[in-house]
């Protein structure tokens, strides 16, 4: 049985940006950086640990895993800040910059039709993130050393990294495929980015207001759920790092703080391990949040994906190509 072929635009797109020793330093510096900041992260993690211990605030039993829990949240926080500051000003310049090459044209007369094209462009913007996820496991997984984190965190959180970078890669070529310039495609990407990150807390902050500061039965602002860093918070069951359970804040633990539950909005609503230390637990009996977070990006992708092909298809012809 003849294996499938692969797509031609992606394959030529990662020749081009694969092939030589650079694909390779780059990959071994970059593990090299996010080694280094885990070694810097659990000397400050060490610090704080030592010094809650001698406050009393917990056990000295009880730092390999707040320590973990810490060293895979932050982690995973770094990498997905990463792939979306990365991917998307490379994909931006996908289709974008084939038309302002003049080479976008070249690729409508072939045989190649508008899906192929875009799916194509796609797989190259966000092939190298996705490798750059993958192989930030093995460091990720330190963290099952120490205790506090299993298993199914990090593949959760893992998958929650890639799927986010997948469909912002394809929101980006959607953007691309109606952009004139590189520039401008890349300046209302990292826009449509920021408000992901920043702009949905505040539209949930605003939200939250308009309803007099009450969310009961474990109502939460619908913006939070566009979120990425909420899905991720909740994916890996983050910990809102408060002192008198041994927790230790982390970059994800605003956002664990504000997780769905069955009570009224809690600073402290997450219930912590047996005993009273270590990290907390999430409640088991709340909804989850980070299969809605997907589904809602890989629903815009998709729609951006579509109104990308629908401008590559025949009824506009070359033109502006």
């Amino acid at each position: 049985m003849k294996a499938p072929e692969l797509n031609p635009v992606l394959r030529r797109e990662l020749l081009e940006r694969w092939r030589g020793p650079r694909a390779a330093f780059v990959l071994s510096a970059y593990l090299g950086v996010l080694a280094l900041l885990l070694l810097g992260a659990r000397w400050i993690a060490t610090s704080y640990l030592e010094q809650q211990a001698v406050d009393g605030w917990a056990p000295v039993s009880a730092s390999g895993p707040v320590l973990g829990r810490f060293l895979l949240e932050n982690l995973l926080a770094g990498v997905l800040g990463m792939v979306l500051f990365v991917a998307p000003g490379y994909a931006a310049a996908q289709l974008a910059g084939e038309r302002e090459r003049r080479t976008l044209g070249l690729l409508r007369i072939t045989l190649l039709t508008p899906w192929r094209i875009v799916l194509g462009k796609l797989g190259a913007a966000s092939a190298w993130s996705v490798l750059l996820v993958l192989v930030t496991a093995p460091l990720a997984a330190t963290a099952f050393v120490l205790g506090g984190a299993t298993v199914g965190d990090l593949v959760k959180g893992l998958l929650v990294v890639v799927v986010v970078a997948v469909a912002v890669a394809a929101m980006a070529i959607g953007i691309s495929a109606r952009a004139q310039r590189t520039t401008g495609a890349v300046v209302l990407t990292y826009g449509m980015v920021l408000f992901l990150v920043v702009g949905t807390p505040l539209a949930a902050f605003a939200e939250f207001a308009a309803r007099d500061f009450e969310m009961r039965d474990g109502q939460r602002p619908l913006a939070l759920y566009v979120n990425p860093f909420y899905a991720l918070a909740d994916a890996t069951g983050a910990s809102s790092g408060a002192a008198f359970s041994g927790g230790m804040p982390s970059v994800l633990s605003p956002f664990a703080l504000v997780l769905p539950g069955d009570d009224t909005l809690d600073p402290v609503g997450a219930q912590p391990l047996a005993g009273g230390f270590g990290p907390e637990a999430p409640d088991a009996g709340r909804p989850l949040v980070w299969p809605i977070t997907l589904a809602v990006h890989l629903a815009l992708g998709f729609l951006a994906l579509l109104a990308a092909t629908r401008s590559l298809g025949p009824r506009d012809g070359l033109r502006g190509t």
